[in-house]
């Protein structure tokens, strides 16, 4: 039976309701960054030197070393932008297409792990390694994004995400490990064009298992339905005759 036009209608307006309510919190928050950039820089410093107390400051390094071959540049720039938007909007077409049952759960993770990475974001501005004395060479890709928002790194969190959804979507091992190399591929590439701290990763990993934490607790457990695979068809069992009744000598 085909959903009336009414559902439609009402679960688009929930869905764009959501879309301007996360892009609006986000500007309310960008639109106070440049006030607080000595926070954001103090912050920042401060991550630098926990990293160094762990051995984990290796930012500068691998951003200058990157920056250094204009290609190796362009294709990190590249995926940092397209990546980030476009893998996500495909997880969440095939949720709704192949797997309908999980995606308010996965959409209320996205949402939860989005909101509480920009809740963060305004209590303890952070800013970038680019923006910070001594990592200059870091790449710079544009000035849309809010600058002090680099703890935690939403870039990550969303790729977690992603990997989370698609282990949802299907059993293919295949697929689920290109989910999680982009997850990794993010990870790096956050680091070399100088965008965000080691410790924001860390940080980007949390919100978004935070994120499914509190879907958990909206949707109750998800059902022991196993994710759809293709697994070779079951032989039919043999069919057995049986011998009609002898009758009995007399």
């Amino acid at each position: 039976m085909a959903t009336p036009l009414r559902v439609w209608i009402r679960i688009i307006a929930t869905e764009l309701a959501l879309i301007a309510l996360g892009a609006g919190t986000y500007l309310a928050v960008s639109a106070g960054a440049a006030d607080r950039a000595d926070v954001a820089a103090g912050n920042a410093r401060t991550l630098l030197a926990v990293e160094a107390a762990l051995g984990l400051d290796v930012e500068r390094s691998l951003a200058t070393w990157w920056a250094a071959d204009a290609t190796r540049a362009l294709v990190a720039n590249f995926y940092y932008v397209a990546a980030h938007f476009a893998v996500p909007i495909v997880v969440f077409g095939l949720l709704v297409l192949c797997r309908p049952a999980d995606y308010r759960r996965f959409r209320t993770a996205f949402v939860a792990a989005s909101l509480l990475g920009v809740a963060v974001s305004w209590t303890w501005p952070t800013a970038p390694p680019r923006l910070v004395e001594g990592f200059t060479d870091a790449p710079v890709i544009s000035g849309a994004e809010n600058p002090y928002a680099a703890f935690p790194s939403m870039h990550v969190g969303w790729a977690v995400w992603t990997a989370l959804a698609v282990a949802a979507l299907t059993a293919r091992w295949w697929l689920r490990t290109v989910a999680w190399l982009h997850a990794l591929l993010t990870s790096m590439d956050v680091l070399v064009t100088g965008h965000h701290w080691v410790l924001d990763v860390v940080g980007g990993v949390l919100a978004a298992l935070a994120g499914l934490a509190i879907a958990h607790v909206c949707h109750g457990p998800r059902s022991a339905t196993r994710p759809p695979t293709a697994e070779a068809p079951t032989a039919a069992p043999p069919r057995t005759t049986e011998s009609a009744p002898v009758p009995a000598s007399r």
